[in-house]
């Protein structure tokens, strides 16, 4: 059975918002969320779908993956191993789709891996309204096929196959087959210049 993460989620997105001293009109602005809706999730009187997530993560400049992150990575020695089932399952309420953050506590702030089951047939758009340049994500799929659209090119993607893309452009996911796809998403930042340099 699915665990429930809807009130952890309304915590940790007032909480960022807090932490900013950001007003709930600031993060409207920023992430192109209504203030009304912002306040409903805040409250968990709504359960909001992924899109609507990836707006408010983007708009608050963190990973949608941090969103979902064990509440103790706020411990002074946070735990380096995750076990298989120890993991909250989120399901999208708009498409079905089902992810989990597959990473470690320990993991906070180096790259973030997620599992991800996607239904037959399932479309998701995220329009990277308030793009993250500086993440980047890659996909591999364990089972099944996707088609991943970044921007204005599209990839089709066969079990074992993996893509990398930059979180800056309109992304589409896909399974156009009728079968269930399951893949992993790895997120984590691109080397900045000052990183480049010797």
């Amino acid at each position: 059975m699915e665990s429930t993460i809807v009130d952890p989620l309304s915590k940790r997105i007032r909480a960022a918002r807090a932490q900013r001293g950001w007003t709930l009109e600031r993060l409207a602005e920023a992430s192109g969320v209504s203030r009304a809706m912002i306040s409903k999730i805040e409250r968990g009187e709504v359960s909001p779908t992924a899109v609507i997530l990836a707006r408010l993560a983007a708009g608050l400049r963190v990973s949608l993956a941090s969103l979902f992150s064990d509440e103790t990575a706020a411990e002074s020695a946070p735990s380096p191993l995750a076990r298989e089932g120890a993991g909250a399952r989120w399901r999208d309420p708009a498409t079905g789709y089902v992810r989990r953050n597959v990473s470690p506590a320990a993991a906070r702030g180096a790259a973030e891996i997620v599992d991800v089951t996607f239904p037959a047939g399932a479309r998701v758009m995220f329009d990277n309204a308030t793009a993250t340049p500086e993440l980047a994500q890659q996909v591999w799929v364990i089972e099944g096929r996707m088609d991943m659209t970044v921007g204005e090119e599209t990839t089709h993607l066969e079990a074992g196959d993996c893509l990398l893309m930059r979180l800056d452009r309109p992304l589409v996911f896909h399974n156009p087959t009728d079968r269930p796809a399951r893949y992993a998403v790895v997120l984590s930042r691109l080397p900045t210049s000052s990183d480049e340099a010797p």
